[in-house]
Formats: structure tokens, C-alpha cells, sequence
């Protein structure tokens, strides 16, 4: 079967209703079927406050009115409690429950046919108890995993500690476990404004106009990605969800409706790939670490470039497997899970990839101070400052 994305081009957020209405139409009234009290899960991405940063409140409270509409129980959920200051006071509040992830009860659970997440896993109970449920993710760039949407969105659905499990077991193959866990029956992407470049670890926002739907959370991706120049086969997880069976992997099988692809799409800034060595001084080999560790060592370098120019000292950093060390010259940084043991040879970054808040361990290094919270990202071996 043939999977559907709807695209339409809009406005700003005034436009937004309007192009909800399009998007529903052209996919054959996905909310058709919803019945009278049920409960649906709403899962923006809404994690920062920064302005352009996050979902339009806007989409969310468009997407909620036609769910109340319909007689069912609209819940607008996601992890931290940046939910509250964004949408407590906004119109989406009138027409849907606004709840952090962190707040609700978890239970307990495993994943049939995970590959990664192959243990039990504590899950937030409204996301498996759910009638119905919408994604809502803000088309990005991504550091580590080329770019990040519909499928990636999920990650938020876990509680904070999480989504380091995550990346310990590799965040490619977890983010296809926990759509197989919860599919999504419905996306929409909101790409009014995207984040480019250098993110997580930096980025900017970039108004693109533009908002698009699907039944399938795969084939959305592959659609957005393609309208934003990337190429789909070159995200590990896509591939991985299209090997399962879960979404086609081209343009050339998904349909489209709506708005030409072509009168919505742009180049978006890429993160980086190619690992760039600041300056004399700081010693990268990372010939042999996989695709999503080189791109966490690359975007690391470009992030701290500044930092590391301005520092005096030497470092080395290590990712992929070595069959014979590299030499250690000054502070050394051993990057992802394959350098388990050498771990106690300098500051260990575990992760496959790591995430972005990791990158304290090179501030540390530095001798640059780190907060609490950061200095749980990394290990540091007895006899290592």
C-alpha cells in the first residue's frame, strides 16, 4: 500500500487553522473515526522555551479544537515542565488537558520485536493507554542522526533519565523500538519554522512555511527530509524502520498531496560531518568510529571551536574501536561506547552516540567549571583531575 503526506504551505501562525484543515482533507479525515470520550495523546516537541525553538502553540491548539470537536479528550503531553510555561496560559489550554510526562504515573514495560530497548523500560501510562495518538514534531538538523522528526519525536515520550538508556543502546535502533512500541496514528509536522545547522549541540531558527501530515510516520520523514534537501537512506533509522516493514525508504513510494513538493522545499543548513581539528593542539582520531560518533565528534569540534582555541593546553580525543592506541598527549576524551575499555585512560563519554549535554566533558577537561547535572554525563577515572 501506497503511504499519503499531505504538504500545504503557510503563512505564519495565522494561516496555521486553515492548513490543519488542508492537511485532514487531503488525508481523508484521519479523525474521522475518533468516538466520543476518547482519550488523545498529543506529542509536540516543546522541550526548550526559546523562541522558534519549538512546536507553534498555535498548531497545538488548532490540532486539539478538532479533536474536541469530534467529542473526544485531547492531552497535549511532553517531557519537562517547559509544557506549562508555553501552553498553561495560551488558547490550546481551552481545548486540551496540558500535562508534563514527568508528572504522570509509569508502568513498566517491554517491546515485542525491540532490538535495542530489549529490556523492560518504564513508560509514562497515558502513552500506552491512549485511544489515539498524534505526533507533533519541528523538522531539525541533528548532530548525531543526520536529522530529527516525526520518528525521532518519540524520545521525548520517556522520562528524563531515559533518554540516556537510550543512547547507551544505541539512539538509531531505540527510536525505531519505541515507535514499534507506540505507533503514531497520525503526524504532523510543523514546519512553519525549523532549527538548522549545528543542532543539538547549537542552531538557529529559519521560518520555511510550510506544515505536512501522514498516517505514517516513516514516509512523513522521508517526505520532509527530502523537501529539505537531506537524503533519507543516509539516516540510520530510517532504514532500520523501513527494513522492519514499517514505511517505504523513497520519494518514489510515498504519494503526495497538496502542495507541490517542489514550491515548498529549501536547502537546510547541514550539522556537520567532516571532523575539523580547531587548531595544533587538540588530536582527533576518529578514523574507525561508527557514522553517528563521527558526526558527534565533528559537531563537537565546530561547538567548542571557540572554547578550545582560547585554551591553552593539549588534548586528545579518541572515538571507534583502536587496535592500537593513538598517543596520549595532555587531557584525553575517550568518545562512545566502544571505548568501554580504555575508559580509565581519560574522561569517558559513553553513548552510541552521546547526546549533546556530553559535551561538558571537553569543558571539563578544559578546567572550565560544569554544573551538577552535566558532571553525571561523564566518567572520570581515580587519578585523572
Amino acid at each position: 500500500m501506497t503511504e499519503q503526506v499531505a504538504l500545504t504551505a503557510v503563512g505564519g501562525d495565522a494561516g496555521v487553522p486553515d492548513g490543519l484543515d488542508r492537511l485532514l482533507d487531503l488525508l481523508g479525515a484521519p479523525l474521522a473515526g475518533l468516538r466520543a470520550g476518547d482519550e488523545v495523546l498529543i506529542k509536540p516537541n516543546l522541550f526548550q522555551t526559546r523562541p522558534g525553538f519549538h512546536v507553534s502553540p498555535a498548531l497545538l491548539a488548532a490540532i486539539a479544537r478538532v479533536v474536541a470537536e469530534h467529542g473526544a479528550r485531547p492531552v497535549i503531553a511532553e517531557r519537562t515542565h517547559a509544557i506549562y510555561e508555553l501552553l498553561n496560559d495560551h488558547e490550546a489550554a481551552k481545548y486540551a488537558r496540558i500535562v508534563s510526562f514527568d508528572d504522570l504515573p509509569l508502568r513498566i514495560t517491554g517491546i515485542p520485536g525491540a532490538t535495542s530497548l530489549r529490556v523492560p523500560i518504564a513508560v509514562p501510562e497515558l502513552i500506552l493507554d491512549c485511544d489515539f495518538f498524534i505526533g507533533v514534531p519541528q523538522l531539525r538538523t541533528h548532530a548525531s542522526v543526520v536529522y530529527s522528526n516525526a520518528m525521532k519525536n518519540l524520545v521525548g515520550l520517556l522520562p528524563g533519565y531515559t533518554t540516556r538508556i537510550v543512547h547507551m543502546a544505541g539512539v538509531d535502533e531505540s527510536t525505531v523500538d519505541l515507535n514499534v512500541m507506540r505507533p503514531q496514528d497520525l503526524v504532523v509536522c510543523d514546519g512553519t519554522t525549523v532549527i538548522e545547522g549545528n543542532y543539538p549541540m547549537d542552531g538557529r531558527a529559519r521560518e520555511a512555511g510550510f506544515l505536512a501530515a501522514s498516517r505514517n510516520a516513516v514516509a512523513l520523514d522521508v517526505a520532509v527530509g527530502t523537501l529539505a534537501g537531506f537524503d533519507p537512506d543516509s539516516v540510520a533509522y530510517l532504514r532500520d524502520a523501513h527494513a522492519r516493514g514499517m514505511g517505504p525508504l523513497s520519494l518514489g513510494e510515498i504519494e503526495l498531496l497538496g502542495t507541490p513538493l517542489s514550491e515548498v522545499a529549501f536547502d537546510m543548513v547541514k550539522a556537520p560531518v567532516e571532523i575539523v581539528v580547531p587548531r595544533d593542539g587538540i588530536h582527533v582520531y576518529a578514523e574507525n568510529a561508527c557514522p553517528a560518533c563521527s558526526r558527534f565528534v565533528a559537531g563537537a569540534m565546530k561547538a567548542l571551536a571557540g572554547e578550545l582555541c582560547e585554551w591553552e593546553g593539549e588534548m586528545t580525543v579518541i572515538s571507534g574501536p583502536q587496535v592500537e592506541l593513538p598517543p596520549l598527549r595532555g587531557e584525553v576524551v575517550l568518545v562512545g561506547n566502544c571505548l568501554y575499555e580504555s575508559r580509565d585512560l581519560g574522561i569517558f563519554v559513553e553513548g552510541c552516540p552521546p547526546r549533546a549535554i556530553q559535551l561538558a566533558a571537553f569543558r571539563y577537561a578544559m578546567g572550565k567549571p560544569v554544573g551538577d547535572h552535566e558532571r553525571t554525563q561523564f566518567r572520570v577515572p581515580a587519578g585523572v583531575r
